[in-house]
């Protein structure tokens, strides 16, 4: 009786000591993300709770907010409710990490205007061109990225904008991120991030809900930050966004400088058109 007794003390103990172990993951798991996502991105990250599934190939991130840049009035410029990621415990100490699939689930992109200057631009455009740290980034290489029910929230005061419109994005699907030639043995956060909010962008740059000043204005943007990204990027985000502004992101993104250099020319077809108030026929709604 003693002997089982003692048995019992012992395992209660290792299950007790197992669970502390397993919450502490957790919460080093939650730091990390925030602290690379703050460091990667140069925007305040935030991270509700992280939990590593026990039985293998499960983490799922809860509420994940990154902040406007300074100077908008939103609190985050992107949000989500849960990301789930399926990758094998071995990769997470791996560089770079690959991710079997990633699914956002229920996004908010928030798209607003400061100074004359769109957010999500100036988000990247805050962004150094080349890693300053003296850390190594945190890189990642994902099979199958997927967008589900997002919405993108246009704030008023942007060209014919009076009062807030929601579009809304069912899906979206990206393949083979930070895999493709240039991207340098996988892309860090920011430039995930980067793909992702482009990508919205470009879907709600196609909404027949807004005026065409403002798709006009968004697919300029969508080009700059594109042309930033370089040409797998924009083939990634060409490849998830149907329509006229998807074929033409598609055309040019083996010379992702042009876009950068002048979006409006490089897409003219659509730029041309919606700035002068005569979107093209031909383009989806």
């Amino acid at each position: 009786m003693k002997l089982r007794r003692t048995l019992v003390v012992l395992v209660s103990l290792l299950v007790v000591v197992g669970l502390i172990g397993y919450l502490a993951v957790d919460g080093l798991l939650k730091r990390s993300v925030e602290k690379e996502s703050s460091t990667s991105l140069k925007l305040a990250t935030t991270l509700n709770r992280a939990h590593l599934s026990l039985l293998g190939g499960k983490l799922n991130l809860n509420r994940l907010g990154i902040a406007s840049p300074p100077g908008y009035s939103a609190p985050h410029m992107f949000e989500m409710g849960d990301v789930d990621l399926a990758v094998r415990y071995g990769e997470l100490r791996r560089d770079p990490i690959h991710v079997q699939s990633l699914t956002l689930n229920q996004p908010r992109l928030v798209i607003e205007q400061h100074n004359g200057a769109l957010n999500f631009k100036t988000a990247m455009d805050r962004l150094p061109a080349h890693e300053t740290s003296s850390e190594k980034p945190t890189k990642l290489v994902i099979d199958d990225l997927q967008i589900k029910d997002a919405q993108v929230i246009v704030h008023p005061g942007l060209p014919g904008v009076q009062q807030e419109i929601n579009v809304a994005v069912p899906s979206l699907a990206l393949k083979n991120v930070g895999s493709g030639r240039g991207s340098q043995n996988g892309a860090a956060i920011k430039d995930v991030a980067m793909v992702v909010i482009t990508a919205l962008a470009a879907k709600a740059a196609e909404s027949g809900s807004l005026p065409p000043e403002l798709r006009g204005l968004l697919t300029l943007n969508v080009g700059q930050v594109a042309g930033k990204l370089g040409a797998e990027a924009q083939k990634q985000i060409a490849a998830a966004i149907p329509g006229e502004l998807g074929r033409r992101l598609s055309k040019v993104a083996g010379d992702p400088a042009s876009l950068a250099k002048d979006p409006a020319k490089a897409l003219q077809g659509d730029v041309g058109g919606l700035l002068g108030g005569k979107p093209n026929q031909g383009r989806s709604r």
